[in-house]
């Protein structure tokens, strides 16, 4: 499959498309509801359009530093939409206090983990 970049979707979210996976990157430093908004938006758009062709998503949080607790339901709608589609979904940059949020709520048990970032 060809590479498909989204490009800068917004100063919140970035998407793009590679080999049959969809990697979000959300480029906010913090998540809460306005990000949420934005980000779920862009995220379901993509889904609904390549759903088909996709055969994994990632949600890369690298750039994250806090997420209020609708940014946590948001993560795991977005995987919970994918799963409809069959689309297996990762969290890549989980590191910190994020990382150490969705360890607490146990919210990482519902992802496969990619690499760390480097704390």
């Amino acid at each position: 499959m060809k590479q498909q970049n989204q490009g800068r979707m917004s100063p919140y979210v970035r998407m793009s498309v590679n080999g049959g996976v969809l990697t979000v990157h959300m480029t906010a430093r913090r998540v809460g509801e306005k990000e949420v908004s934005v980000i779920a938006a862009a995220a379901h758009r993509v889904l609904h359009r390549h759903g088909g062709s996709i055969q994994a998503l990632v949600l890369d949080v690298g750039s994250v530093e806090m997420m209020k607790s609708i940014g946590l339901g948001m993560c795991i709608d977005i995987r919970n939409r994918a799963q409809a589609f069959g689309i297996r979904t990762s969290i890549e940059g989980l590191a910190g206090r994020l990382e150490e949020l969705f360890s607490m709520l146990k919210i990482d048990r519902l992802f496969e983990m990619k690499s760390q970032r480097a704390a």
